[in-house]
């Protein structure tokens, strides 16, 4: 009864095979066959063995090699696009920025004497004051209607882009991104 008792247990320990397969020669006594032509076919079939697992190995080196070229351009094209929202991002502060400065400035020119003479009398000042201040008020009213389209754009750039590259917001804010 020659039987292997258990793969899992030690080699060393002889115990995994019993004592009759130990003693059976590799080539049968009576065999037609000779050492010679068994060694040669057991070359021919470790070469064979060898070609395949240098394919395998080049075959895995070359996925290896297109896989971190693919890396390296996702990378390369996620960093152009951050730059382009950025510099976008940036532009329409700096626009909006001077805009309000222009408005402020013609805030300034409207008023009566230009905002450089002072009224004498105390009615004149007042009303003088009056209307700046209704003028003020009235650019940071444009002000901030403007600065809330401007983050209703930024909000749909953010979302556009978010959603080009590949990330979901589901039932919530951008704190609770997933990747697709």
């Amino acid at each position: 009864m020659s039987r292997i008792k258990s793969r899992k247990g030690n080699r060393a320990d002889n115990s995994w095979m019993q004592l009759d397969e130990q003693a059976t020669p590799f080539l049968a006594p009576d065999s037609g066959e000779n050492a010679m032509s068994v060694a040669t076919e057991l070359r021919d079939r470790m070469v064979k063995i060898e070609q395949q697992v240098l394919a395998q190995y080049t075959a895995t080196a070359a996925y290896a090699t297109l896989a971190k070229q693919g890396v390296e351009e996702a990378r390369s094209e996620a960093r152009a696009d951050l730059d382009r929202s950025q510099s976008t991002i940036i532009g329409l502060l700096d626009r909006l920025r001077v805009e309000i400065g222009n408005r402020l400035d013609g805030i300034d020119a409207r008023t009566p004497g230009g905002g450089g003479a002072v009224p004498t009398d105390a009615a004149a000042r007042l009303t003088a004051m009056e209307e700046r201040m209704h003028g003020v008020l009235h650019a940071l009213e444009g002000c901030v209607h403007e600065n809330m389209m401007l983050r209703q754009q930024i909000d749909e750039l953010v979302q556009r882009q978010m959603h080009s590259d590949g990330w979901l917001v589901s039932n919530g804010g951008a704190s609770e991104l997933s990747l697709r």
